[in-house]
């Protein structure tokens, strides 16, 4: 017999990972779960240029469609509450928890036309964000491998980036 108490589990995450993402100040947990390995964690002036290695993006397709992924599957979100090109992050503390930041550098995956430009913005503990047409771009840490889109609407707010086809 299986055991309901998971599913009330992954509720409450899920409430609590939604209720984070307000626009409180807190330090940002970046890289949890192993998201975002490139740079996440680590300000970007703890590493010399040469040793930051850029990870190329890339499409997956989804039940939500064909969306734009980190190197590893991974799908990447945009968190619609943002005011674009502010440069600044509303999802910190918790937040950034359930939803870590995208580390720059990438490069945009060859032969895909973007929906906008890429960009970085710089976060309070010193680590450059990758954007897209001025959007911070997030994993969802309820995605736990290429092709999950979990986060998408979550809240009404979190969506991911969707690839039109050429």
């Amino acid at each position: 017999m299986r055991n309901p108490g998971w599913a009330g589990a992954a509720l409450i995450a899920v409430a609590l990972a939604v209720t984070a993402c307000g626009t409180g100040s807190g330090s940002s947990a970046g890289g949890a779960y192993g998201y975002g390995n490139q740079t996440t964690q680590a300000p970007a002036t703890s590493a010399s240029p040469s040793s930051i290695m850029t990870a190329a993006l890339k499409t997956e397709t989804t039940p939500a469609g064909m969306i734009l992924a980190n190197s590893h599957g991974l799908t990447l979100y945009y968190y619609s509450a943002h005011k674009p090109h502010s440069g600044t992050s509303a999802c910190t503390g918790g937040c950034a928890t359930a939803w870590p930041p995208l580390a720059a550098p990438v490069k945009a995956p060859a032969g895909v036309r973007l929906p906008g430009r890429l960009g970085v913005i710089t976060r309070p503990n010193g680590v450059k964000q990758v954007t897209l047409n001025g959007y911070p771009l997030y994993f969802y840490t309820g995605d736990k491998a290429p092709g999950q889109a979990k986060g998408n609407g979550v809240g009404g707010s979190w969506h991911v980036i969707k690839i039109k086809a050429d």
